[in-house]
């Protein structure tokens, strides 16, 4: 018998192959079916419809309606379709977004025992390292640990304990604005890390290459890169966490292990000089200082409790730096877009301050004006818009629909913040819409404006010191420099059209402005901040 030509042979095995493949999704459909099926029939006995959301394909499910790009724009596009609520499912996974202040207030504060929880990634958790962080932590007992002692040093009365190193790195921000403003992304960084590493660790750092800003700036590429939804299929699909990292496609492997070197860096490294500087007794004021030697003035203390100071020390960057400098972007960048924004703020700052001194903290009550440009920019670019995801710990039933315990609950900040109803031109920078308004006064779940630092239990446990922070050097720089369209070769203005990176934490991209001193008299008072003591 004639044995078959090797065009044969390549044909029968290619057939054979696609009919593996096709077995092997016919099984997966119904596998992904029949648990679904379980799920609304089991665990959804009055046979509840799930909220609503674009239809779903066989096997896949809602996997290509979850966006690993332009996150806002895609997501609120569903909004705009769905209403309040976006329910999306993918390989067993479920998630679903919350659009509007009334349900983000009715889940994640009324009912906050059932949505305070965090979804364990995959890529964050087991293969970045970030486990360690209070801010991704599971709800409970541990994560209860870690807040209490992170509240008790950076709660809202706390606050003020910090305010002569956030002026004298505002200060130091405006001498480094004066003599290279191009850079301002740098500057920004410098700043937020200076004022972080003294605060946390009381380490001052480099003016150039510092180490420590090197380390978490690698590990903050990586956390904000696998924070949105979807954005790695490991996290979709786990069994891929076991593939080599030689295999093609695994590349998020060999990325992850980079970002866990980092990740560990981070939260070692600046608490082990912390903890030499205490043994050779030079350490300066600090939270990690003062917590350690609150353990060893008790004497009876664990490996654990020393690990929880480590880890809350080691959140601070994380949760603090680039959403500052993101913030402080967005400022610059508004004020370019917006010049008679920069005039009413300066006919304010002159008329309270003068010209002989820099603004300072207990000139806040009298320039609202000033206040009413830092509640603008976190509403109109919330540093995380769509925040960090909580997940529900049990089935719930909301507003006639069924919510699956497990559920991944996206508070979509951008879209609660930018509700033409309570901000009408959203799109728009007007600070003027929080003059005589006592909203975002103190950031309460009762106030809109509270979402910009997250929701429910899980709030930004900082947002005190970090608003703060901004503020003053907001005050400061309003006051001394002029920020205007940058010219091109012929003294022409330059457009700015605004364009923002996507992730987690969103930045303004980069822009072309100018900055100079206002006056003499304004160049003289950055100067001369160099002599100040604080």
């Amino acid at each position: 018998m004639a044995l078959p030509s090797l065009d044969a042979v390549s044909l029968s095995n290619t057939l054979t192959g696609y009919h593996a493949t096709a077995l092997l999704l016919v099984v997966l459909y119904l596998y992904l079916t029949l648990r679904r099926w379980r799920i609304r029939h089991q665990r959804n006995p009055a046979n509840l419809p799930y909220p609503p959301g674009p239809q779903p394909w066989p096997i896949v499910g809602n996997m290509f309606n979850i966006a690993r790009d332009n996150e806002c724009a895609a997501y609120q596009k569903l909004a705009k379709q769905y209403g309040d609520l976006v329910f999306l499912s993918a390989f067993g996974k479920n998630v679903l977004f919350v659009n509007s202040f009334e349900a983000a207030n009715e889940l994640f504060e009324k009912r906050s025992s059932n949505y305070s929880d965090r979804v364990q990634s995959i890529m964050s958790h087991e293969l970045m390292g970030w486990d360690f962080s209070f801010g991704h932590m599971r709800y409970g007992d541990r994560w209860k640990k870690h807040r209490r002692i992170f509240h008790s040093q950076f709660q809202q009365s706390a606050a003020p304990a910090y305010w002569s190193v956030q002026r004298r790195e505002a200060h130091a921000l405006l001498r480094r604005l004066l003599h290279s403003p191009d850079n301002l992304f740098y500057h920004l960084r410098h700043n937020a890390a200076a004022v972080i590493m003294s605060v946390i660790y009381g380490i001052n750092i480099a003016e150039k290459e510092d180490r420590y800003i090197a380390l978490a700036e690698k590990a903050l590429e990586g956390m904000g890169r696998a924070a949105s939804p979807g954005a790695f299929y490991v996290d979709i699909i786990p069994m891929l966490k076991n593939i080599p990292e030689w295999v093609p496609g695994a590349s998020f492997k060999r990325q992850a292990r980079e970002w866990r070197d980092a990740v560990m860096g981070m939260r070692n490294a600046p608490f082990a000089t912390t903890m030499q500087d205490m043994k050779d007794g030079t350490a300066q004021p600090s939270f990690v200082a003062t917590l350690m030697e609150e353990l060893y003035s008790k004497g009876n203390f664990s490996d654990d409790d020393i690990e929880t100071i480590k880890n809350c020390a080691g959140l601070s960057y994380a949760a603090g730096a680039e959403s500052t400098v993101s913030t402080l972007a967005s400022v610059i960048l508004a004020l370019v877009l917006n010049p008679e924004v920069q005039i009413k703020a300066q006919e304010e700052l002159d008329r309270v301050v003068g010209h002989d001194r820099l603004p300072d903290f207990n000139d806040r009550p009298n320039l609202p004006y000033t206040t009413a440009i830092l509640k603008e920019v976190l509403r109109w670019n919330p540093v995380a818009p769509l925040g960090l995801p909580h997940m529900s710990t049990n089935d719930d039933e909301f507003r006639g629909y069924f919510i699956p315990g497990g559920t991944i609950i996206v508070g979509n900040s951008w879209g609660i913040l930018h509700d033409p109803v309570a901000y009408p031109e959203p799109e728009k920078f007007k600070p003027e819409r929080f003059l005589g308004h006592p909203e975002g006064q103190a950031f309460t779940p009762t106030d809109r404006l509270s979402s910009a630092f997250g929701y429910g239990r899980r709030t930004c446990p900082g947002k005190y010191v970090a608003e703060a922070q901004v503020w003053i050097s907001i005050a400061c720089i309003l006051s001394v420099f002029d920020i205007r369209k940058a010219l091109d070769e012929y003294g022409r203005p330059i457009e700015v059209v605004p364009a923002f990176s996507s992730g987690m934490i969103c930045h303004p991209l980069s822009f072309k402005f100018s900055m100079k001193p206002r006056s003499a008299a304004a160049r003289f008072l950055i100067e001369q901040t160099e002599n100040s003591v604080f």
